[in-house]
């Protein structure tokens, strides 16, 4: 700039170019808060390695069964016939039923010739445990429950059962993320400083490690099991490059939609005593712990505030949540109601405005998810965790990555502290493989109330 006459004021020294100094605050200030909807990880805290790329688990069936009367020959008898609807030859000679027949309260009955099997049905022929004097009826609709048994002396046994298990499958996913900066960027500073260093570098580390975390949160809660997987020879997914297989695990939502108790309150927007019970008579049926959590947004939890909160006494307390005996992080309101004792989760990552929403998943975001509070036992006295995070232990060498080692990172370019190629720059890589593991998921509860 050439010299001239005049005061020195501030409109002439701002003209130049970089001459006034910039207060800037150099620390960088979490306005997105994504690294807050990672918490469904702090819940799922435990992870087992998985030797495999799938992963399965049994359960035992009933041990007791139910049907529904279908046909009647004979009913207001001492000894009648009926025909049931059973998928299985549960029935035998020598069980002693009861039936929901208004007629038959107090009474029960017992087979007492073989029973008739057809194409998914069974022919009973009942007599009345208290003979002419307290005659059995039977209509079509009645649900039949076969509660015990009864032989004669010198019996011989009855007809063999033979139970099954029913084999539960999920699959891992691979995570994957990634970081580029050039040789002139990394060491070019700039105005904000993020773990010590002016430098973009961290900052882009620090932002993609939080949505990898986010990716592997969301899978977990909204993810659908694909039917392709790796194994597969003709994928249906596969790479537009290789050609191989891509396979993806089933979330907390599919396991609960497939295989657990799924409902609905009657009208939407709606929740008292009748959801309450509606919840209850769920876990009942399904012969679900008592003690169990509810994962909700925080709209479905507003509607329950509204409800318990202007109860007289509604029980409601704050507490810190407990989990397989651990204590969380975490407060929630609990309630005591017809012998269950309920948790209630906001759980921040289910708000997430560009994953979850009213318009983007309405049953997610209007739904209540109730997983049990125990670990599940096994049949021979063990425990098992109700979720855990499987993992696939890491198939590189010398990789740096996360404290347990699930999540591996490494670095490749001529700026990798072992230079691996003449390209300038920086070339960074995160991977995980994960999925999730629900067990027991029949006493898994999924309630819609928005």
């Amino acid at each position: 700039m050439a010299v001239t006459q005049g005061v020195m004021i501030k409109s002439f020294v701002s003209a130049i170019d970089f001459l006034d100094q910039r207060e800037i605050d150099p620390q960088l200030y979490d306005q997105s808060r994504d690294r807050a909807f990672t918490d469904i990880m702090k819940l799922v805290n435990r992870r087992k390695p998985t030797s495999m790329h799938n992963y399965h688990n049994f359960v035992n069936n009933d041990a007791y069964e139910t049907a529904e009367i279908s046909a009647v020959t004979s009913t207001g008898l001492a000894q009648i016939q009926f025909t049931i609807n059973t998928a299985t030859t549960y029935p035998r000679r020598g069980d002693l039923v009861k039936t929901s027949n208004v007629n038959n309260v107090g009474k029960q009955g017992i087979v007492y010739a073989t029973p008739t099997y057809g194409s998914g049905t069974c022919t009973l022929v009942v007599r009345s445990l208290g003979g002419n004097s307290s005659p059995l009826y039977a209509t079509v609709g009645d649900v039949v429950t076969f509660s015990s048994n009864a032989f004669a002396e010198k019996s011989d046994a009855p007809t063999n059962r033979r139970y099954g298990v029913t084999k539960y499958y999920n699959q891992t996913q691979i995570f994957r993320e990634v970081d580029e900066i050039s040789d002139v960027q990394k060491v070019a500073r700039i105005e904000v400083e993020v773990n010590g260093e002016y430098s973009i570098l961290p900052y882009q580390h620090i932002q993609k490690v939080i949505k990898l975390n986010g990716d592997i949160s969301v899978q977990m809660i909204a993810g659908v099991q694909s039917t392709t997987s790796f194994g597969d020879t003709n994928p249906f997914l596969a790479d537009a490059t290789s050609g191989l297989p891509i396979q993806t695990t089933g979330g907390l939502d599919w396991y609960v939609t497939t295989y657990g108790i799924s409902d609905t309150a009657a009208v939407l927007g709606t929740f008292g005593f009748t959801e309450l019970n509606q919840i209850v008579d769920n876990w009942i049926a399904n012969k679900a712990p008592t003690d169990q959590m509810g994962f909700m947004t925080s709209k479905v939890k507003g509607y329950l505030d509204r409800f318990f909160k202007n109860l007289g006494s509604s029980g409601v307390t704050s507490v810190r949540m407990v989990i397989d005996g651990k204590t969380m992080n975490f407060d929630v309101d609990h309630i005591s109601y017809r012998g269950f004792e309920m948790d209630f989760i906001h759980l921040p990552i289910l708000d997430h405005p560009q994953l979850f929403s009213a318009t983007l998943t309405p049953d997610i975001a209007g739904s209540i998810y109730w997983v049990p509070k125990d670990q599940v036992e096994t049949v021979d006295g063990g425990r098992a965790p109700r979720m855990q995070i499987r993992y696939t232990p890491s198939p590189f060498m010398g990789a740096n990555g996360s404290s347990d080692g699930v999540m591996k990172e490494w670095r490749t370019g001529a700026l990798a502290e072992v230079p691996t190629s003449s390209v300038a720059q920086l070339h960074t890589d995160w991977y995980t493989e994960q999925g999730l593991e629900c067990i027991a998921v029949k006493h898994f509860q999924k309630f819609r109330v928005v």
